[in-house]
């Protein structure tokens, strides 16, 4: 968590650094996330549950899109199981604009970075992540805009190591749990107003 904590701010000053001049987009959203499942001894699956999500992203204009900065915070648990479940994203991201009126604009956008996961029935809790979006947005003046998205969010989790679970039943039976694919996906909406600074 500290090294995610570290990369978000030297992202924030460096970024700081090169756009005193330049114009700096920032859009705190709220979501919905959803995905992903773990598998125990047995092969039962357990879903991780759908939960809302907190999101910011720090752009800044590029051609005719963005480059910036995504960070994503999703606090959940398992269906049916008592484990709980952080998942962290931070990637570097690039979008570009679509406009369809003078206020209107639709966007496409992919990213890259890192995840992560903070679960106890894994050792290795960062990895890899990659996205792909897409977004609606409506420009109420120059500085305010709705932004509304989805996106499809990856990324490499450890399934060599296991850890308890307790199932919810009458004897309190124990299981072990683990990713049952080295690779999770999940989707996220997200809404938020987008302020140019």
């Amino acid at each position: 968590m500290r090294k995610m904590a570290h990369w978000l701010v030297g992202g924030l000053l460096i970024g700081a650094t090169f756009s005193t001049q330049a114009t700096i987009l920032v859009t705190p959203f709220l979501g919905y996330t959803g995905g992903g499942h773990v598998a125990d001894g047995n092969g039962e699956t357990y879903d991780i549950n759908p939960e809302m999500s907190y999101a910011l992203s720090i752009e800044a204009p590029l051609d005719s899109g963005k480059i910036g900065l995504f960070y994503s915070y999703q606090s959940t648990e398992l269906k049916q199981l008592s484990n709980s479940a952080d998942i962290h994203y931070l990637q570097f991201q690039s979008s570009i604009d679509y406009p369809i009126s003078p206020r209107w604009q639709t966007y496409l956008g992919l990213g890259l970075g890192g995840s992560y996961t903070d679960v106890d029935w894994v050792d290795k809790k960062l990895g890899f992540s990659a996205s792909a979006f897409a977004g609606l947005k409506y420009e109420f003046s120059d500085r305010i805009t709705l932004n509304a998205q989805l996106r499809w969010l990856g990324t490499v989790v450890d399934n060599d190591t296991t850890g308890a679970c307790t199932l919810p039943t009458s004897d309190d039976s124990r299981c072990v749990i683990q990713f049952d694919t080295s690779w999770m996906n999940q989707f996220q909406s997200n809404v938020g107003f987008q302020f140019r600074l």
